[in-house]
């Protein structure tokens, strides 16, 4: 099974990117909110995976995040809510706002994501409550300790780091690409390397 993609963002569609490794480029189905958070193609990603394997298809489900995958593992054990339903429902909240409404029961936030019905919202409140909160407890959308996308959502943080201090996106990704080891570096010392670069 495929858990873990590193490699070079080649396309980025309305509800999928491909990623290039190894030569070989996976399509993978991702959240609206996790879409939103790719660098540019052409830059390199990380992506933990979730696979779903049928009879005639083989779908990869990316995320920024080792808990974004953990919430979407959650919702798809709900009855009725495949992977599609579950990205679906991940698309239309942020994961930390979803896992409140499920929390707080809140009905009217639920089903006004598209696709969620009335029925649906309460299955995923009666089945997934008691869930949700061990969830929030663990840190909610903060990635897991050793997960394999702490690296990526630490470049990330220093990147939105970089940008609030006056640099383009685009400076802040080719600054942190420059650094060597920066996979392994902590947040601060990321940060700091990376004004080294752009100075």
């Amino acid at each position: 099974m495929i858990a873990y993609l590193q490699g070079t963002l080649l396309e980025v569609g309305t509800d999928y990117a491909i990623v290039l490794t190894g030569g070989v480029g996976y399509l993978v189905h991702l959240a609206k909110s996790t879409l939103m958070q790719l660098p540019l193609p052409g830059a390199s990603i990380e992506l933990t995976i979730h696979t779903v394997v049928r009879e005639d298809n083989l779908s990869l489900y990316g995320f920024r995040r080792a808990s974004e995958k953990e919430l979407f593992l959650k919702l798809i054990q709900v009855s009725n809510v495949g992977p599609k339903l579950a990205l679906t429902i991940m698309s239309g909240l942020p994961v930390e706002d979803l896992a409140t409404a499920i929390r707080g029961e809140d009905l009217v936030r639920l089903t006004a994501i598209p696709g969620i019905g009335k029925k649906t919202a309460e299955r995923l409140i009666v089945e997934l409550k008691d869930k949700v909160l061990v969830w929030l407890a663990k840190g909610g959308t903060d990635p897991l300790p050793g997960s394999l996308a702490a690296p990526a959502s630490i470049s990330e943080e220093a990147i939105s780091a970089l940008v609030n201090l006056g640099y383009t996106r685009q400076e802040a990704q080719q600054a942190l690409k420059s650094i060597p080891g920066a996979s392994d570096l902590p947040l601060e010392k990321l940060v700091r390397e990376g004004l080294k670069a752009l100075s």
